[in-house]
């Protein structure tokens, strides 16, 4: 879209994110731009874990600004849009932070932080121009209370959706597929869910597709019984698989979500164990009849098969023209256009 509207971007990224932005653009300039990984715990102690971690998050967060500082000596630059890395703005130029975690979920055990974090958050938020919320706003709001903030600390607009489908629509065609599991997120929380998902699915008549969501590794497909094994689809496969598919599990993800509510596809969903915002999500969007969750733990029998609804989703549309609207508005207001 910022193509269509004259732009040269660069994009700047690493590992996995990089890989994906130069597939989907290769025709882009590009950056390696090392960030922050945080490590996850085998358990739910998850923010315990990445609470440890904050001091180091911090340097990284000071590096990153370093590292725009020094682009900027050498690139023009009239923009940067930071897609939820906190440390990619410049006080020089408009600097646009694209998040829906504006009020931060904490573990009931830790809510007497929630203040404290929350004021550590919009303080990073608050470094940029404009905060671009990719949701809608108000009663359909996907994100529910994590965008939902009293007071107005930073300039923001409501995108509505964004996801790569933004323009797809799903294929009409006869399903094929009884269940697709669509994983994602970090180690070892994602083989755990996969290993486990094997194991309860193995036993059951069907046929069943899981993507794994590991798009680093060279062999792409294996079977497991009546289980077929996905390193990674691209945009085309994914659609078709989304399309042929009676039921689909996913994690929790709001990209993921994004991505769903764009196919207008049902899920149910399986947060990361001890991912606060995951675990919100899903518990949220279960009480709205959108999406049916279970926790990794209960996965105990195939019962859990039986929370999957396969019902069309009913969301306001997030068209591209309406997007390229919003954004030239933005836009503008930034004295970019």
């Amino acid at each position: 879209m910022l193509q269509k509207m004259g732009f040269r971007i660069i994009l700047a990224a690493d590992k996995a994110p990089l890989s994906f932005l130069r597939s989907q653009f290769p025709e882009l300039e590009w950056l390696r731009f090392k960030g922050f990984e945080p490590r996850y715990a085998k358990g739910k102690q998850q923010f315990l874990k990445l609470a440890f971690q904050v001091p180091l998050a911090l340097w990284f967060n000071y590096r990153d600004r370093h590292f725009i500082a020094k682009l900027l000596q050498k690139t023009k630059i009239d923009l940067i849009i930071s897609d939820n890395r906190f440390g990619a703005y410049s006080k020089t130029i408009p600097s646009v932070i694209i998040t829906h975690q504006l009020n931060l979920k904490l573990p009931e055990s830790f809510k007497i932080f929630r203040p404290l974090a929350n004021k550590l958050n919009q303080k990073l938020i608050k470094q940029f121009s404009q905060c671009w919320i990719p949701d809608f706003q108000g009663q359909n709001s996907l994100s529910g209370a994590l965008s939902n903030i009293s007071d107005n600390f930073i300039p923001t607009v409501h995108l509505g959706i964004l996801s790569r489908f933004l323009s797809a629509k799903p294929l009409t065609q006869e399903p094929k597929i009884d269940l697709l599991v669509i994983l994602s997120g970090p180690e070892p929380q994602r083989s755990q869910l996969e290993n486990t998902l094997i194991g309860k699915l193995a036993g059951v008549a069907g046929e069943f597709v899981i993507l794994r969501g590991l798009p680093h590794l060279h062999t792409n497909e294996k079977t497991i019984h009546n289980i077929q094994l996905l390193n990674h689809a691209a945009d085309d496969q994914f659609l078709q698989l989304i399309s042929s598919a009676k039921q689909i599990i996913c994690r929790g993800g709001y990209s993921s979500i994004m991505d769903l509510a764009t196919l207008k596809r049902h899920a149910l969903l399986i947060p990361t164990p001890g991912q606060t915002e995951q675990e919100y999500l899903a518990k949220y969007l279960a009480e709205k009849n959108l999406f049916s969750f279970v926790n990794q733990e209960d996965i105990k029998t195939t019962a859990f098969l039986k929370k999957i609804q396969p019902t069309s989703l009913t969301l306001p549309e997030t068209s591209q023209e309406k997007l390229e609207a919003t954004l030239r508005k933005q836009l503008q207001s930034l004295g970019i256009l």
